[in-house]
């Protein structure tokens, strides 16, 4: 799979705001999507990893959602490490910004450049964390028509439902096309080794988001025969 950038113009509808903005500065928004091989190919998935913090328990349904995917769904998947990055806090979104970093530009090639994410993400007080809010608003058409899934974590034993209600009512604003199954791990040390593999408690936990996912993808992602 190829990924380019190419202005948002091309991409689809951003907004009149958007494009008076940049008619003013002279510039365009630079759109990250993906581009299709000239053979059918399996699916792209992205996982956000997305804890930065010392001893996180979530990497390991990360871990366990890419090897899934592969394994038992024949899919390409990727890791996006949040904590990799060590990002600052943003004072703009990436299309506004005049000299994004190498790192920044790395980040939303994996990123967006998928057919479509899977969010993981830590329960911090029945919310999710400042880090994921601060990558998730670096982009708005970036997210448009793209296929999301989101699974929250936790290591206690109350469902983070509420963490993933929110986050998929924030995509749902932001245009994204979101699974609409509710995942949610309870006690993860129990059922995630920190190397990624599950119980046999986990896959019941897991799948049925990556199936509604896979068939979200195979509704609206077109791929070339």
């Amino acid at each position: 799979m190829v990924t380019c950038v190419t202005p948002a113009t091309t991409f689809g509808k951003t907004g009149n705001h958007h494009q008076d903005y940049y008619r003013r500065k002279g510039t365009q928004p630079l759109i990250v999507m993906a581009t299709q091989n000239d053979s059918k190919r399996p699916f792209r998935v992205a996982i956000l990893s997305s804890s930065v913090r010392i001893g996180r328990l979530s990497h390991r349904v990360a871990l366990y959602i890419q090897r899934y995917l592969e394994t038992q769904l024949s899919l390409t998947a990727e890791i996006v490490d949040l904590k990799e990055y060590d990002f600052p806090l943003f004072d703009e979104r990436l299309a506004y910004q005049q000299s994004p970093s190498e790192k920044l530009l790395d980040f939303t090639r994996r990123l967006m450049g998928a057919d479509g994410i899977v969010i993981v993400s830590p329960v911090y007080n029945a919310s999710f964390s400042a880090a994921l809010k601060n990558v998730i608003d670096l982009y708005y058409a970036e997210w448009k028509r793209k296929p999301v899934g989101i699974v929250s974590v936790t290591s206690g034993s109350v469902p983070g439902i509420a963490t993933v209600q929110q986050l998929q009512t924030l995509m749902l604003k932001l245009g994204a096309l979101v699974v609409p199954t509710l995942c949610t791990v309870v006690k993860v040390a129990e059922t995630f080794s920190e190397t990624g593999e599950g119980s046999p408690v986990a896959e019941r936990i897991i799948r049925p988001l990556l199936e509604d996912l896979q068939w979200l993808l195979n509704q609206t992602v077109s791929r070339i025969d």
